[in-house]
């Protein structure tokens, strides 16, 4: 018997969920497609200067951005593990009998 009580909150959840985790997916692009834009402008840096200097790799390029934002990203990993506890926690709560058996 599905407990209809837990079962509007377990949804709730999990679009709270889905939501949170494209949000983090939304940045992580917004980072790689701006280091990859770093990138094409370092590269033609250095070929107007026909140095053969440093080069910045696209990964120290993301992980630089990364670092940048890092208290934001650390706010959505941890909504996301609140909202895991919240879904297992309902999970758990429908997995439970809804009434006692009589005794």
């Amino acid at each position: 018997m599905i407990n209809v009580r837990a079962s509007k909150p377990l949804a709730k959840a999990i679009v709270d969920r889905r939501e949170i985790q494209r949000h983090l997916e939304c940045l992580t692009r917004q980072i790689t497609a701006r280091a990859g834009r770093q990138t094409t402008t370092v590269k033609a840096r250095s070929r107007a200067r026909r140095r053969s200097g440093r080069h910045t790799c696209h990964q120290e390029l993301v992980d630089r951005l990364t670092f940048e934002r890092w208290v934001e990203l650390d706010m959505i990993h941890r909504r996301l593990a609140m909202q895991e506890s919240v879904i297992g926690e309902l999970q758990h709560r429908n997995d439970r009998p809804l009434r006692r058996p009589a005794t």
